[in-house]
């Protein structure tokens, strides 16, 4: 599970954004969500998951319809340069 920001669409009501906001975990607003969450190719959606009510855990699905672009919080990165043998 990863920390993902989530840039949505200008079709995703800020009104929407306020209610996913509301949720523990999870924070929401002016085109962007963030929290703990997975893709879900199957389901074609993004799934972020918050504390419930009663110490569970929810989740909010987010269409990849609404999604504009996603970073998924890479860690760590390494690159390394090499030279082809010509």
């Amino acid at each position: 599970m990863e920390n993902m920001r989530i840039y949505v669409t200008s079709a995703v009501p800020e009104a929407a954004l306020a209610v996913i906001d509301g949720l523990k975990g999870v924070s929401a607003g002016e085109g962007l969500i963030t929290g703990a969450g997975e893709s879900r190719p199957e389901e074609n959606s993004l799934v972020l998951f918050y504390q419930a009510e009663g110490g569970g855990k929810g989740e909010v699905r987010i269409p990849f319809s609404s999604v504009a672009m996603v970073d998924e919080g890479v860690h760590v990165a390494t690159m390394k340069r090499t030279m082809g043998v010509g």
